[in-house]
């Protein structure tokens, strides 16, 4: 019988009439009686694998992608929305409990104040960046996305989060790649040229590509003549050289094939420029909604003088910010997220922002004399949360008020124990979810600190 859902969001099994560990079982939900083959085995716990479901849970569905969806992760399976198979709102129920449970077992909050999940305004199709993954299998080129936990590639037919033209962009480009034989990346020998396809897409329904690449080389011939042809919606593409052998899916090094920088989105009152490369949450309509909450939660309790926005990203955070801030100081590491930040306060004609580039924490260490007493920190960090030495550091500020947006519950209550430790207390924590059909959700926490 399936008790209930993990982090990572596998179901918890426990042997029926049996003495034994918790087994962590992918795509399975609570209330599932079900039958399983344990594939790995520890002293506290075990994993296995979904062979038979005897009875479904009340909050079990039929998964929307039946071609790639696989409850036992059978051939063919795609490693991408492990939660196809819960209804919507069940998902929702579920991410606040995850999120309530993780600041127990990891931060030791007894009674953390957590919200129910706000839903996002789409559940389908609501993504609006896709990276895709290259390989050969049978001596053909694939595409698509990874088996669960494996680099083993899916086939790429279809997919119902993604946006359709992001789908005929990516099939089209592998027709090229086949009838052109390019050359692609191998991950065991190291050789080989085309890696990665990013397609990033805006509300008008344009998009910018980007080909990541072992190296600079380009294939000569009609390939980007034909993409522009048949695709009018592209309005740029471009090449990432990425060299090293790593898992680390971009370069620093960028090329513009053809066409515009970047692109433009729109996020409620304000237009973001945004590069190829650069960070923008993959669900806009949520986006939004995950701004609102976060600069609720600055403005409570009266207008702060100035807004320290660390891992500002291309300025998304900062113009939301400027709205209840009389000065905004957006600090990020990017060097071209920063030049699209200042581009973006430009185009939204705000001047009470400006950014530096930098680590946080050594930006913050530089910028002490500016911090004054009604002062408060956003910040919206990597899914590896804050920099080790960034709570500290904040703890020496004085500051009123911290906001934080984080995308994984378990770095984030890390985090929020470390900072309950520099003098601040979690008031409360707003679970968002931007990502349905899988079990991530983005979460907005705030932090007070007294006199």
């Amino acid at each position: 019988m399936v008790k209930g859902l993990a982090v990572e969001g596998a179901g918890l099994a426990v042997p029926e009439g049996k003495t034994g560990p918790v087994v962590f079982v992918p795509f399975t939900t609570a209330g599932d009686r079900v039958q399983i083959e344990i594939t790995e085995s520890k002293k506290n716990f075990a994993r296995g694998k979904l062979l038979e479901i005897l009875s479904p849970g009340p909050g079990r569905i039929n998964p929307a992608c039946s071609l790639h969806f696989s409850e036992s992760r059978k051939m063919g399976a795609c490693g991408g929305c492990n939660w196809q198979h819960l209804s919507y709102s069940t998902q929702l129920v579920e991410k606040r409990n995850l999120v309530i449970d993780t600041l127990k077992k990891i931060g030791g909050f007894k009674n953390p104040h957590v919200k129910e999940t706000i839903a996002s305004p789409q559940v389908w199709n609501y993504r609006n960046k896709v990276q895709i993954p290259f390989g050969k299998k049978e001596g053909k080129i694939v595409c698509g996305f990874y088996e669960m936990q494996s680099h083993r590639i899916v086939e790429f037919s279809g997919c119902p989060v993604q946006s359709d033209l992001s789908v005929r962009i990516a099939l089209k480009v592998k027709a090229l790649a086949q009838a052109g034989n390019w050359p692609i990346y191998d991950e065991v020998s190291g050789n080989g040229w085309l890696r990665h396809l990013l397609i990033r897409s805006n509300h008008e329904g344009k998009s910018l590509l980007a080909f990541i690449t072992r190296n600079d080389y380009f294939p000569k011939g009609p390939a980007l003549d034909s993409l522009i042809q048949e695709f009018p919606q592209i309005v740029g593409i471009h090449q990432n050289i990425q060299a090293l052998r790593t898992s680390v899916i971009l370069g620093r090094k960028w090329k513009k094939l053809w066409g515009q920088e970047s692109l433009t989105e729109r996020i409620g009152p304000f237009v973001f420029k945004v590069s190829a490369g650069s960070f923008l949450q993959v669900n806009t309509p949520a986006a939004e909604i995950l701004y609102r909450t976060a600069i609720a939660g600055l403005a409570d309790g009266g207008r702060p003088a100035l807004v320290l926005d660390l891992y500002c990203g291309v300025g998304t955070t900062s113009l939301w910010a400027s709205q209840v801030a009389d000065r905004v100081i957006g600090v990020e590491e990017n060097p071209q997220a920063v030049a699209d930040a200042w581009e973006n306060a430009r185009l939204n004609k705000i001047n009470r922002v400006r950014f530096l580039a930098g680590k946080s924490e050594a930006v913050l260490s530089r910028t002490l004399r500016d911090i004054k007493e009604d002062s408060a920190v956003l910040c919206d960090p990597p899914r590896t949360g804050l920099a080790p030495h960034l709570p500290k550091v904040l703890g020496r500020l004085p500051i009123r008020k911290l906001v934080y947006i984080s995308c994984d519950s378990a770095t984030f209550s890390r985090d929020a124990s470390l900072l309950c430790h520099q003098g601040f207390s979690l008031r409360s924590v707003q679970p968002v979810d931007l990502f349905p059909q899988t079990s991530h959700v983005e979460l907005v926490g705030i932090f007070e600190r007294g006199s």
